[in-house]
């Protein structure tokens, strides 16, 4: 499924296999990892058009996890879900989906990233 393949890597299993469910409902062939070595070798696979990071992920993870897509897939867009709108320049993702306006928000800045893409 061209255009919406998404990776998905947080922390949090549970979270994470709601989170993935609930885009393949919406049509999104999803990869999720909750392990940090794990995201790393998907990652580098590359074979995917989105990689969402959540905010269950600590700081230093996150920014080397965006390294690491902006290195392997640089046409990939990053999504954000994060518990503040305020971005990190140092991560400067494509979109932010904020972690209380739940599954929706995650679906519409997919939607939008990837339609820019």
């Amino acid at each position: 499924m061209p255009g919406k393949r998404i990776l998905l890597l947080g922390r949090l299993q549970e979270l994470a296999l709601y989170r993935a469910e609930v885009l393949r409902d919406r049509g999104f062939d999803v990869r999720t990892s909750t392990d940090r070595e794990e995201g790393l070798k998907l990652i580098r696979r590359s074979d995917f058009d989105a990689v969402v990071l959540s905010y269950t992920l600590s700081s230093d993870t996150v920014e080397e996890l965006a390294e690491e897509i902006r290195e392997h897939c640089p046409t990939c867009p990053l999504v954000v879900i994060a518990q503040t709108p305020r971005t990190d320049r140092k991560i400067a993702p494509d979109a932010v989906a904020l972690a209380d306006d739940g599954p929706k928000a995650l679906i519409e800045a997919l939607r939008r990233v990837l339609r820019h893409h």
